[in-house]
């Protein structure tokens, strides 16, 4: 990577198309950015009513200096909503990127509306500089599929399985969520930005966010071991984000220390992530040796040191009796399904009889008809 001349890890109060300009080129490995969605949000020292062909024009412009920071082989995600998502895509291509994926991110408790359905989503575009030459860590993201989790199949691979592109693991930061910082009602989670930050960059490259708003990217950023940095034109979100940042960095020098049980913060947080994206209660993993497998590898892959399945099983419960892990709908004992030849011949031979019975049933409700009528 080329030398930086901004700060590090840190807000940078102005115009982001006039700081990345005059910027060195090629100098962030990742560009999460999630700007204004131009449907008149109260946003400080901003017009969140834009015209049209004003908004795709400033669109333009500002995708255009983030890929010019962008590296060689760097990742470029933008979380935009509904009525921008198909033109921030077209500015993609001809900027020259291309669309890995387009993610959506749902969740509950969406936008409320009288007169159409509830907006419960968030498009995600993933670009990249190079077609061929990008930074993807898979086994950042792996946890267990369903063969583990629902079939128990131990032929499945033991790495487990990469997210699809529909994300439903992430609630919404709401008003009660202790990381909600509160002076920015558009605040994504970190758990979001942590898968985004691990796949698309490695410990000690640079991540940059054009609209730092709530500082959740650079903070992040710093806590997983790489270099945040964003721009911010409002000045009391860069003050408020400041802050923030300043409290990560403090945070990140004890996150990743064990504590006397041998676990850190990092590690737990990497483990409730992982049971989020699992979505299988802590018995139905304990009894399941499968998807306890997969647990086991994937969060070696993560935290980079190999924890034993009974520890993991330990830790889960107690951060479940204090209240710090998920909850899930389907939230029952596990039991392997089995599909076996002499199950479908025996279904068959059932919807067969009740076919050739039919006859019978139906003169029988016949007769109850007439004697009810």
């Amino acid at each position: 990577m080329p030398n930086f001349n901004p700060a590090k890890n840190a807000i940078h109060r102005g115009d982001c198309v006039e700081l990345l300009t005059g910027w060195p080129e090629a100098f962030a490995r990742l560009v999460f950015a999630d700007p204004p969605f131009n449907i008149g949000y109260r946003y400080s020292g901003y017009d969140d009513a834009r015209a049209y062909t004003d908004y795709v024009d400033w669109s333009r412009r500002w995708m255009a200096a983030a890929t010019r920071a962008l590296a060689p082989d760097g990742s470029f995600y933008i979380a935009i909503g509904d009525d921008y998502a198909a033109e921030l895509r077209v500015i993609g291509r001809e900027l020259g990127l291309t669309l890995r994926n387009w993610i959506i991110w749902h969740y509950q408790f969406g936008q409320n509306m009288r007169d159409k359905f509830v907006r419960s989503h968030t498009h995600i575009l993933y670009f990249v500089k190079n077609a061929k030459n990008f930074v993807f860590n898979a086994g950042q993201s792996r946890f267990p599929s369903a063969r583990h989790t629902e079939y128990g199949d131990r032929r499945a691979k033991p790495e487990g399985r990469l997210p699809d592109d529909v994300w439903n693991e992430f609630p919404r930061v709401c008003g009660t969520f202790k990381e909600r910082q509160g002076w920015h009602g558009c605040q994504m989670p970190e758990a979001l930005l942590s898968r985004i930050i691990r796949v698309s960059t490695n410990p000690g490259d640079v991540v940059l966010d054009p609209f730092a708003g709530s500082g959740t990217t650079p903070a992040t950023a710093i806590k997983l071991g790489r270099v945040g940095i964003a721009t911010e034109q409002s000045e009391e979100y860069a003050d408020a984000a400041i802050k923030r940042l300043d409290s990560a960095i403090r945070e990140a020098k004890a996150w990743k220390k064990p504590d006397a049980t041998g676990w850190s913060e990092f590690d737990r947080e990497s483990l409730r992530n992982l049971y989020r994206e699992a979505e299988t209660p802590i018995d139905a993993l304990a009894s399941n040796p499968a998807a306890l497998a997969c647990v086991e590898a994937s969060l070696a892959a993560r935290i980079g040191r190999p924890v034993h399945a009974d520890s993991i099983v330990q830790k889960l419960r107690e951060l479940d009796a204090a209240n710090q892990l998920p909850r899930f709908k389907n939230d029952r004992p596990f039991r392997a399904k089995v599909h076996r030849k002499q199950d479908f011949a025996r279904d068959r031979k059932l919807v067969r009889a009740w076919h050739l019975g039919l006859p019978a049933k139906l003169k029988k409700l016949n007769e109850l008809g007439r004697q009810t009528g």
